[in-house]
């Protein structure tokens, strides 16, 4: 980033970011709970592969089909958030309750 511009909001975003992360994982955890059950590493990687290409990848691809974005680059951002479900799923079910 050497355009001075470019940093501009930065502060904002970040911030932004981190509380829809925070609201993604809130989400998993109520899943997670409700599901019951184990509550082993395997419980976490399904609801989250299920949380991210229901609700994530879904959403994403929908958004960039009318924003007419590249495809590929809807495949990248989608797995992504994918991975990131999976792994905020599985760290929460193994987490001591």
């Amino acid at each position: 980033m050497n355009n001075p511009d470019g940093k501009k909001g930065l502060a904002g975003i970040m911030i932004t970011s981190f509380i829809t992360i925070l609201v993604t994982t809130i989400g998993l955890a109520l899943f997670i709970s409700r599901i019951g059950g184990p509550g082993g590493w395997m419980t976490g990687c399904k609801v989250g592969l299920i949380a991210g290409v229901c609700f994530s990848a879904a959403t994403i691809c929908n958004s960039y089909l009318y924003e007419k974005r590249p495809m590929a680059l809807s495949a990248i951002n989608s797995f992504y958030n994918i991975f990131g479900c999976v792994i905020a799923g599985i760290i929460i079910s193994v987490w001591p309750k």
